[in-house]
């Protein structure tokens, strides 16, 4: 039991790292629609990259690479959420991608679309937005549908996970 509860608050708590990393970006975004708007100029190349950075971030976390194929694994309970959140990221790869093509066109082409942009930015940050509450959602239903056992495998992947990520970051740190 005691394994679940330190599992469900590291999850809470990359949770929310998550939602405090988006509300930065979140406003960094609507600053950078304003000043498009306004005829003023921003770093498109630097927006870009902040959003690719986050949706990087999204998917490295334990709830994409631990949790929810867990979930997949040992219950039926959790598919329509699951299905929800896959929905939700699959748009999210649409969105960026839409972005991504938007910004090469207009470094190509010296143009901008700048309504376009703007919508595409708004909705990129609905869609984190929505992924982001769905999966509070789903790390709730989890403590009450997982088994301890379960519980326990996760705990065990994820620090077998953060213990890679220290090895890789001495090995680095040692070869400068």
């Amino acid at each position: 039991m005691l394994t679940a509860t330190y599992s469900i608050v590291a999850l809470e708590l990359e949770h929310k790292k998550a939602r405090w990393t988006f509300s930065s970006l979140q406003q960094y975004v609507l600053n950078s629609i304003r000043h498009l708007k306004a005829a003023g100029g921003i770093d498109v190349e630097q927006l870009f990259q902040r959003l690719s950075q986050f949706e990087r971030y999204c998917q490295q976390r334990r709830i994409a690479t631990f949790l929810i194929p867990m979930l997949r694994k040992i219950t039926r309970e959790t598919d329509a959420l699951l299905d929800e959140l896959e929905q939700l990221s699959a748009a999210s790869r649409a969105l960026m991608n839409s972005l991504r093509i938007r910004f090469a066109q207009a470094f190509a082409y010296s143009t901008l679309c700048v309504e376009e942009l703007c919508q595409s930015l708004e909705a990129c940050c609905i869609n984190f937005c929505q992924r982001l509450s769905r999966e509070e959602e789903l790390v709730r239903v989890a403590e009450r549908v997982m088994p301890c056992e379960a519980w326990f495998g996760f705990a065990a992947s994820a620090l077998s996970q953060q213990s890679r990520k220290i090895s890789s970051t001495q090995v680095v740190d040692d070869e400068v």
